[in-house]
C-alpha cells in the first residue's frame, strides 16, 4: 500500500500480484493480479506487463523468480530473498563474513537438540523459514527430553543461544543499481508478544556501536548485490552489537521515515528499483511510531489527532490478535523526542 502510495509521488504506474484476493494495496495500485504465486502461466504473463519487479516480503518461492524469463527484471536478487528465507542459510551467510550472530546449531535429529542444550543451556529453536513476529519459535529448557522439542517441530530447524541483550535496533539501509548507498538513523525497537510494537528515532546508541552498525549493514548489502531497501535487526550487548537477522525489503521498523525523513524508504526502494540514484534521506524529525495491533484498530478509526501525530490505517478486512492493522507516527523536532517514552 505505501509503496503504491510512493509510486504516484514518482509518477509510476504499479501492478500488484497476489494470492490474496482481500489484499489491500490492491485498491492503491494500477493494476491487480490475483494468482498464485506457483501459477507459472500467470507469473509470466504478470513479467511481461511490467518493467520491473520487487517485492514486500520474503516468503515468495524461489520457484517463482525462477520461473521468469529475465531476472534483471526483479530488484533485490535472488541472492538476497534466498538467504533471508532461511534462518540457516542466512547464519552461514553471515558467519562467512565474519559477522557476529548469536551461536547456533542446525537441528536433524533429537541428539542435535541434547547438544544444544549442553552447549547452549537457554536457547531458542525456530523453524528455518517461514517464522516472522514470533512464529515458528520455542523457548529450550534444558531439563526438557530433547524428543519432546524435536516431535513439536515439523519442518527444518536450528537452536539459537539465547543472547542477553540490553535492547534492541535496526538499521534501514538502501543501494541503487550503480552501487551508491544512502543510510538512515538506526532505530530502536521494542517488542510486545513478539511483535513490533515502539520504535523510536534516532537511537541513544554509542558512537563505536552505532558506527558498528552502520559498517556491518554496509558490507552485507554489498555482499548481496543488493539493489533496494534492505532493513537489519541488531541485539545490542553492554559492548557489541549481533545481526538478529535480514530483511530484503522495506521494513515496519522503517514506516517513520515516511514523514520523519526528505525520502522515506518506500519511495527510496522504489528509486533504486527503477534504476535512479539513491537520495539522501535527510533527518527531518525525531519520530516515535506505535504499531495498531487487532482490535486496538477500533479505537483509531474515527480518532482526532494532535498536529505532529500521523495515522496510517491499513483497511485489512478481518481484524485478527496479533495482525498489524496500522500504525502511527509522532515526530518531535530534533533532539526533542520525550525521554520518557
Amino acid at each position: 500500500m505505501m509503496l503504491c502510495e510512493a509510486a504516484k509521488k514518482l509518477k509510476v504506474r504499479t501492478h500488484i500480484f497476489c494470492p490474496d484476493t482481500n489484499a489491500p494495496a490492491q485498491f492503491h495500485s494500477d493494476f491487480f493480479t490475483n494468482a498464485d504465486y506457483m501459477n507459472e502461466d500467470d507469473i509470466l504473463q504478470f513479467e511481461k506487463s511490467v518493467d520491473f519487479i520487487t517485492y514486500e516480503f520474503e516468503n515468495i518461492p524461489l520457484e517463482t523468480i525462477n520461473s521468469l524469463t529475465n531476472k534483471s527484471k526483479i530488484r533485490p536478487g535472488k541472492l538476497s530473498l534466498e538467504k533471508s528465507q532461511d534462518r540457516l542459510l542466512e547464519k552461514r551467510f553471515l558467519d562467512n563474513l565474519n559477522i557476529k550472530i548469536a551461536p547456533y546449531v542446525q537441528v536433524t535429529s533429537p541428539e542435535d537438540i541434547s547438544r544444544a542444550q549442553d552447549k547452549f543451556g537457554e536457547s531458542i529453536l525456530k523453524t528455518r523459514t517461514l517464522g516472522y513476529d514470533g512464529k515458528g519459535q520455542i523457548n529450550i529448557k534444558k531439563t526438557i527430553d530433547p524428543i519432546f522439542y524435536f516431535k513439536k517441530v515439523k519442518s527444518k530447524s536450528i537452536i539459537e543461544k539465547k543472547i542477553d541483550f540490553e535492547f534492541e535496533v535496526s538499521q534501514i539501509i538502501a543501494r541503487d543499481s550503480y552501487g551508491n548507498i544512502a543510510i538512515y538513523p538506526i532505530v530502536r525497537n521494542i517488542h510486545e508478544n513478539h511483535i513490533l510494537k515502539h520504535s523510536f528515532a534516532p537511537a541513544a546508541l554509542e558512537k563505536d556501536l552505532a558506527t558498528k552498525v552502520q559498517e556491518i549493514s554496509r558490507v552485507i548489502i554489498k555482499r548481496l548485490n543488493h539493489v533496494g531497501v534492505l532493513s537489519i535487526e541488531f541485539f545490542v550487548t553492554k559492548d557489541e552489537v549481533l545481526v538478529n537477522e535480514i530483511a530484503p525489503r522495506v521494513h515496519n521498523s522503517g514506516h517513520w521515515t515516511i514523514e520523519g525523513c526528505s525520502v522515506s524508504q518506500f519511495e527510496q526502494h522504489l528509486r533504486c528499483v527503477i534504476d535512479e540514484e539513491v537520495q539522501d534521506p535527510s533527518f527531518l524529525f525525531d519520530a516515535h511510531m506505535i504499531n495498531i495491533i487487532g482490535d486496538e484498530i477500533e479505537a483509531w478509526v474515527n480518532k482526532s489527532v494532535e498536529s505532529n501525530e500521523f495515522v496510517h490505517l491499513y483497511k485489512k478486512k478481518n481484524i485478527k490478535d496479533g495482525r498489524k492493522m496500522g500504525h502511527v507516527t509522532y515526530i518531535y523536532e530534533k533532539d526533542k523526542l520525550p525521554k520518557n517514552l
